[in-house]
């Protein structure tokens, strides 16, 4: 699927929403049909759950990165994952994002998942006018994503709705509503649902703080009742794949001497997460970023192959952030993205090695 406008339109649907801090409805301003009901099904692939008041709302595509077509086979399709591009503290988006948008745009995928930090973001709380630069982040980093020319969707992460206390902030979400889209969802596409998860809910006042060494990562209790309503009302899929940015399985899960730090998800959330999955057996991959590095904790040495996934395997957990940011050490920290075929019952993924200059800092 390639975008049918130009980009100077584009941009300027971009600079509408986010630049004046003008709101539109989600579902127009943010790549997703006005259809609905059974014409909305037939025209987007989309099926009309996705509206129903017990499953997730619906998350349309990053702005002006276009909105899905049908598939052609519901059972044979193609998507694209990749993690972590933002730059380094005063750099432009590095060289890498933009070879993974160009070969998107040659591998020409139904559409393409990232699972957060497409900015640098995190500005200081007490200053009103950084929030103008971070606008800015957003317009350059969409006018990217135009080149990829499939619809791209995303689970923000801290750089996105964080101030640079590590706390997600009201306003950083509303800047996000306005400039990207929705921070959470779901979409039906073939025989598969995706889920796209907001880790950086805003906490409320009785929220512990996280222990020393650890950043704050946070889901509401509301977002994870929807979540389960939607994996109820999708157990006839074939396929489910979840999207995070903070992840369940982390390669640095723990202080030292365990690790450096603990990068997953803030355990009470993600122990519900942990406890709630094991009731669905067509949970097939929770993919997840925050680590600037490849890992699978299935089989953490292996830095080749990825696990495919068929009827009656366990969930299989995957770490992918290296679309750009300063990469973690170890034979684990290289540029990469993730590709997804989908063959019936059938789940395979190729890891694809990068070469190219990401964010030096």
């Amino acid at each position: 699927m390639r975008i049918l406008f130009r980009s100077g339109v584009v941009i300027s649907l971009i600079l509408t929403g986010c630049l004046s801090g003008q709101s539109r409805d989600t579902r127009e301003a943010f790549g997703a049909t006005s259809l609905s009901g059974a014409t909305q099904q037939a025209e987007t692939g989309a099926s009309t759950d996705q509206l129903s008041p017990s499953s997730m709302p619906v998350v349309a595509a990053m702005r002006g990165t276009g909105s899905l077509s049908p598939p052609r086979d519901p059972d044979k399709f193609t998507f694209v994952v990749f993690g972590d591009n933002r730059p380094a503290r005063g750099e432009p988006q590095p060289g890498t994002i933009k070879e993974i948008f160009a070969e998107i745009n040659d591998l020409k995928p139904a559409f393409a998942i990232s699972l957060g930090d497409v900015i640098e973001g995190k500005p200081k709380p007490d200053d009103p006018e950084a929030i103008n630069a971070i606008r800015q982040q957003f317009t350059d980093f969409l006018a990217l994503a135009v080149n990829a020319g499939v619809p791209i969707f995303n689970a923000p992460g801290n750089h996105e709705m964080d101030d640079n206390d590590d706390i997600p902030t009201a306003r950083m979400h509303e800047l996000y509503k306005k400039c990207v889209g929705p921070s959470y969802g779901a979409f039906t596409f073939g025989n598969s649902r995706f889920i796209v998860l907001n880790t950086e809910d805003i906490p409320s006042e009785d929220t512990p703080a996280p222990p020393k060494d650890q950043e704050f990562s946070y889901m509401s209790g509301r977002q994870i009742a929807e979540l389960k309503q939607d994996l109820d009302a999708n157990r006839d899929r074939k396929h489910i794949f979840i999207a995070m940015h903070y992840p369940i399985q982390a390669h640095d899960q723990g202080p030292p001497p365990v690790g450096q730090n603990d990068d997953r998800l803030y355990a009470e959330s993600r122990e519900a997460l942990v406890e709630l999955f094991r009731n669905y057996d067509n949970i097939a991959y929770v993919l997840a970023a925050h680590e600037h590095l490849y890992y699978n904790p299935q089989a953490p040495d292996n830095v080749t192959d990825v696990p495919g996934w068929t009827a009656g395997d366990p969930i299989r957990y995957l770490v992918s952030g290296g679309a750009g940011a300063p990469l973690n050490e170890g034979k684990w920290g290289f540029y990469h993205y993730l590709v997804f075929t989908v063959d019936g019952v059938r789940v395979s993924v190729k890891l694809v090695k990068l070469q190219s200059a990401g964010a030096s800092s």
